[in-house]
């Protein structure tokens, strides 16, 4: 298939697409401020959201933001059905009810960004064009046209974490499967999802895995509190996070030991009512995007309870695990494949069971001693020359410099 070749100066234009307002994406700014510094000519398309601007000039990149008023409003009764659901006497007709307009306005929502993000994307008649997530690949794939380089970056199993009964995740796979051999080249998080996403959609060539690093680099390092040791869970506050039962866990700390919350998001009532009570646990207003790494450098641990309730859960490798590496964090984390690879061939961490609050609470006891805190912030210091962007930021180069 014939293919749109660099104007004669060498510039090369990229437009990526993205479904979140790109205030808290570190993945997709990293990836496109990359860019921008090595001479692409970068544009981010992303949903309006209330206080942002319509047009943002970043380093290296913009970010547009088309408005969409119905899509808005479609997205925000979608919120509100991935959390609140039916109470448990709930009769089965009113049950079916809740499920159809979940379904429905899930469904709505998504065409509806598609549609937004697609008629601003298809003006700029870019390059290349890259999709952040299934939720983006079908209108990158309309917007590129049959002449454009498409890259598909696959943040997690999108499919799977779908709040939804299974045969529709089902029909999202399916979908998937057809709109993924569209790509011309495929990259995800870490090597367990690109093995399942080869396997999963019978792909030529293993997805290249760009780990979501920060820079290494100085930081403005936040004092640790005298006497205390603080336990910090840094990022969205979201349904299947275990989030609830970290909470809980608070009942089984030692005295000097403080549980903090830092972040937000659609359950943040849920969990402060949880820890009415509970005075070891506190909840801190979220750090900016640029400030994560800095911000997380006062506590004495960074947390990660993610629940295995799906596949996309169970072989994740957050942000902010890299975040808390960076930071010099021993990670107390969930007992699945990829926080088990990174802390315990490297001793950096602590795993725990997330479905049992105890089995949280006592990883973070264990974990926040001096001695062993010593250890691991040793190990800490080379594991983080290993795990940062500058390494990351080649892979990508290396992969788009192969793209014609």
């Amino acid at each position: 298939m014939a293919r749109n070749r660099a104007p004669s100066n060498g510039t090369r234009s990229v437009c990526m697409l993205v479904t979140n307002d790109m205030v808290n994406d570190p993945r997709v700014a990293r990836h496109a401020e990359t860019l921008g510094s090595h001479g692409f000519t970068v544009s981010v398309i992303c949903p309006m959201s209330e206080g942002r601007e319509e047009h943002e000039l970043r380093a290296g990149y913009e970010v547009i933001r088309p408005r969409s008023i119905i899509r808005q409003s479609l997205h925000e009764v979608s919120e509100r059905q991935r959390v609140f659901s039916p109470s448990s006497d709930t009769n089965h007709l009113r049950q079916g009810s809740h499920d159809l307009i979940k379904l429905l306005a899930i469904a709505s929502s998504f065409f509806l960004t598609q549609l937004t993000l697609l008629r601003t994307a298809r003006r700029l008649r870019a390059q290349i064009y890259c999709a952040n997530d299934f939720d983006t690949l079908l209108a990158t794939i309309l917007a590129a046209g049959l002449d454009r380089i498409i890259v598909y970056d696959s943040h997690e199993l999108w499919p799977d974490m779908m709040l939804v009964a299974e045969p529709v995740k089902a029909i999202a796979r399916s979908i998937e499967k057809v709109l993924i051999r569209r790509a011309d080249f495929v990259m995800t998080v870490n090597e367990f999802i690109a093995i399942e996403l080869a396997s999963r959609y019978s792909l030529k060539r293993v997805p290249q895995v760009v780990y979501n690093c920060p820079r290494n680099g100085p930081l403005k390092i936040h004092k640790r509190r005298t006497g205390l040791k603080i336990a910090l869970y840094q990022g969205l506050y979201a349904p299947e996070r275990g989030l609830e039962n970290l909470v809980k866990a608070a009942d089984y700390l030692l005295p000097d030991i403080r549980l903090v919350f830092r972040g937000y998001g659609v359950i943040e009532q849920e969990l402060r009512s949880l820890s009415t009570g509970r005075k070891n646990v506190l909840f801190d207003k979220p750090a900016k995007m640029s400030e994560l790494v800095s911000a997380a450098s006062g506590a004495n641990v960074g947390l990660i309870p993610y629940l295995p309730t799906n596949l996309c859960n169970y072989l994740a490798s957050p942000n902010k695990l890299f975040e808390y590496i960076q930071a010099g964090l021993p990670v107390v984390a969930s007992d699945i494949p990829f926080m088990r690879k990174l802390i315990l061939e490297n001793d950096i961490g602590m795993l725990f069971d997330a479905r049992d609050p105890r089995s949280i609470g006592n990883a973070i006891n264990r974990s926040t001693r001096s001695r062993v805190i010593r250890r691991q912030r040793a190990n800490l210091a080379s594991v983080a020359t290993r795990y940062n962007w500058a390494i990351e930021s080649e892979k990508l180069l290396q992969s788009y410099a192969r793209l014609h």
